[in-house]
């Protein structure tokens, strides 16, 4: 049987104190891969808080990847990453030839994400971005977007991607790296 890898992406920082300290830090990005549920590898490297590098990161782990060729589908735990380091998923399915899939557990806020992108720089590329993301769907007890397939291929990969709850695995399985990276633990849920 064919083997069907995934590639999910999460992130983790640390917030204490003053959050104006946080400009400039890094965040802590990791990959997994997984064929269907089961983990076969992690990715990980290091993004600016709040700034404009997570899209260029995402697209060169992927492509050092030894499963480069391989994966399907890449999902990403939304569409801002260590703060607000916005992706482009539009850009990445460009570039990677890959379908993106944005998984979220609620509807996004836009109201208060572009009221937000007021205290950022380059407010106007990252809200386009956002925009370029597209519809938000819900599919099943999540909400997406999807570049690069059609919702039907997105439903299919999503429950070939999903051990057990709504969140792929490799999502779930990065977010646990990622936080135990920056934290000494897995903390919360992705």
């Amino acid at each position: 049987m064919k083997k069907w890898r995934f590639a999910g992406f999460d992130d983790s920082f640390k917030v204490s104190g003053d959050i104006s300290e946080l400009k400039g830090g890094k965040a802590v990005i990791v990959g997994c891969v997984t064929s269907g549920v089961i983990p076969e590898g992690f990715m990980f490297d290091r993004i600016e808080i709040d700034g404009m590098d997570s899209t260029e990161k995402i697209e060169t782990m992927l492509k050092k990847s030894k499963f480069w060729e391989q994966i399907r589908c890449i999902f990403l735990s939304g569409l801002t990453f260590g703060g607000f380091n916005t992706v482009d998923i539009s850009k990445i399915n460009e570039e990677t030839k890959i379908p993106v899939i944005v998984v979220m557990r609620r509807y996004p806020d836009f109201d208060a994400i572009k009221k937000a992108l007021e205290n950022v720089s380059d407010k106007e590329e990252r809200w386009k971005a956002i925009k370029r993301a597209g519809e938000v769907i819900k599919l099943g007890n999540v909400y997406t977007q999807i570049k690069g397939c059609s919702v039907e291929d997105a439903k299919l990969y999503l429950r070939l991607s999903t051990r057990e709850g709504y969140i792929p695995e490799p999502l779930r399985l990065a977010h646990m790296v990622a936080t135990a990276v920056v934290h000494g633990e897995s903390r919360g849920k992705a």
